[in-house]
């Protein structure tokens, strides 16, 4: 419930303190008093887009304040801005200066406008044109339709259900996810496993290679080199031919002279040394071949080791560790589990759930046609018997709330077409409609504050009493605060406030609650004008007498 607005240097109104009560609330006051100022500071309130023009002229800031009891609506509240909220009171503070900066505090601590939109918005809610309500909203019709009909017991149904289909479906997702991924590292672990396959890494393969390819590279100068060897071994005149001749004179001289017979066995295994010598060359060298193919293959390997060692930042001994690994991994990638089976689970909980979803729209659109007819019933007797009600229903994919989206339009009058809510032109039709739909709805979001401007717009007579008893009946469990023309509805009111302008050194509105002989006068006044009259008076103390 709102308990007080306080309004300071704003337009015509220099310090204004307004206390409203529970149930009906009635704003009344000549044309131009300044009503619709209290309707401003309110929008302000819920977040409203400030003007500097509103700043009282010499003032350095204009100040709106507003306290709310929030006894039935703090645990919600306070669950989602429990940094503002601590007790079961909000007060809201927004303040401009003449540079146009402003500032929002909530519960004396700094926010932001989202903030306040957020927090005030499920507390007041403004039935005029131009304001977004729960009502005009189409992301909210699908809820107020299942309030109207009933509907919990099959929301939880399909609840419960979507629930399980969703689980499923994740768990669905992650397991495609996971053998997604599994089946592409399978193809990395395949293509590097046959690409360091081909080159056979192992430690040291490098210095292997870069020896073998020196060493063929090198056999033609083997090969000469060996020839020379073994020719000045075996040519005439050579090392094995000069040996022999040494090793015979040795004999000879062992023969005439015994002491040399040593000297003669050593020649004689100098020789035979030289001769295994030569074998051993010939065995080593002289078949050496010089090879390009051979050359070839081996520089194109020595090239493609050189390039995976570049590409994996490695050596060969890096190579070979990484082709072990891959292996080992390659070996233990498994299949995680029956991608098929885990499919029928979620068609078959999917079918459940439109199922379920088709029970609920069921429900829905009966409980929209009742809703259609109630409304237009009621509407009827406001002065709107030619407005029409009609609720769409759009089939939408499963979600949290089911598979349909819903959409309120209205023709308020014979031979237009349907519309938006709030594409609804005129101000007077629209607030009409909020507040039948108000009174159908009994909305039950924790929005308590209702505020009406322009419900009488165009009525009289036995229409405006109606319009009075329907506000009064809504205001039976919501405060409903009303800026009215009309006495019919203002003989309704628990509290009556009215805007008064005085004129003196400056202009100013004043803003109090009348009662009594004051209340009489002033219903008085709207009925007959300027001129109070005595019939006036006792119509009016009629109409205050039939309120109840």
């Amino acid at each position: 419930m709102l308990l007080e607005l306080k309004i300071s240097n704003f337009a015509l109104i220099e310090e204004q303190s307004i206390a409203f009560g529970a149930g009906l609330n009635v704003i009344s006051g000549e044309t131009g008093s300044g009503k619709s100022i209290v309707l401003q500071a309110l929008e302000l309130v819920l977040g409203a887009r400030p003007k500097t023009q509103y700043l009282r002229a010499g003032a350095k800031e204009w100040r709106v304040e507003a306290l709310f009891d929030l006894s039935a609506t703090a645990p919600k509240i306070r669950a989602q801005f429990p940094e503002f909220l601590e007790g079961n009171e909000l007060a809201v503070l927004r303040t401009m200066n003449a540079e146009g900066r402003g500032k929002v505090y909530l519960n004396g601590r700094v926010a932001t406008l989202a903030m306040l939109e957020e927090t005030v918005g499920r507390l007041i809610n403004i039935c005029r044109q131009g304001h977004q309500g729960r009502l005009i909203d189409p992301r909210y019709h699908l809820e107020l339709i299942d309030e109207f009909s009933g509907n919990q017991e099959l929301l939880a149904e399909y609840g419960s259900r979507y629930q399980s289909w969703s689980a499923l479906a994740v768990q669905l997702a992650e397991f495609e996810e996971r053998a997604a991924r599994a089946a592409r590292r399978q193809s990395e672990l395949e293509f590097l496993i046959e690409e360091l396959s081909a080159v056979k890494p192992r430690a040291g393969l490098r210095d292997e290679l870069e020896q073998k390819l020196k060493g063929l590279a090198n056999s033609e100068a083997v090969q000469e080199k060996a020839a020379q060897l073994i020719s000045s071994f075996e040519e005439e005149g050579g090392i094995l031919a000069c040996l022999s001749q040494v090793e015979h004179a040795g004999h000879d001289l062992a023969r005439i002279a015994p002491q040399a017979a040593e000297l003669a066995e050593r020649l004689g295994t100098l020789s035979a040394e030289a001769e295994a010598l030569t074998d051993e060359i010939k065995r080593r060298f002289e078949r050496v071949e010089l090879n390009p193919e051979e050359i070839e293959a081996l520089r194109e390997e020595l090239a493609e080791l050189a390039r995976l060692e570049r590409k994996y930042r490695t050596d060969s001994a890096g190579l070979a560790a990484m082709l072990a690994e891959s292996s080992e991994e390659l070996a233990t990638i498994q299949d995680p589990g029956s991608h098929a089976e885990l499919q029928a689970r979620v068609s078959e909980n999917e079918k459940m759930v439109r199922a379920a979803a088709a029970k609920l729209r069921a429900a829905r659109s009966a409980g929209a046609a009742r809703l259609v007819k109630q409304v237009e019933r009621e509407l009827a007797e406001l002065n709107m018997k030619e407005a029409k009600l009609r609720i769409d229903f759009t089939e939408a994919e499963p979600g949290p709330y089911g598979m349909d989206q819903v959409n309120f339009l209205a023709a308020p009058n014979k031979g237009e077409g349907f519309k938006a809510l709030a594409q609804i032109a005129s101000g007077g039709e629209l607030s009409r409609l909020m507040l039948v739909m108000k009174k159908i709805l009994r909305d039950r979001s924790g929005v308590n504050v209702l505020v009406f401007d322009e419900v009488d717009s165009g009525v009289s007579g036995a229409v405006a009493r109606s319009v009075g008893e329907k506000l009064k009946g809504l205001a039976s469990d919501s405060q409903v605060i009303c800026i009215t023309h009309l006495a019919q509805v203002a003989s309704m009111a628990d509290h009556h406030l009215v805007v008064e302008k005085q004129v003196g050194k400056r202009t100013v509105s004043l803003i109090r609650e009348i009662q009594g002989d004051e209340k009489i006068d002033e219903i008085a006044r709207m009925l007959a004008g300027y001129t109070l009259t005595k019939a006036s008076r006792e119509s009016a103390k009629e109409l205050l007498s039939s309120k109840d």
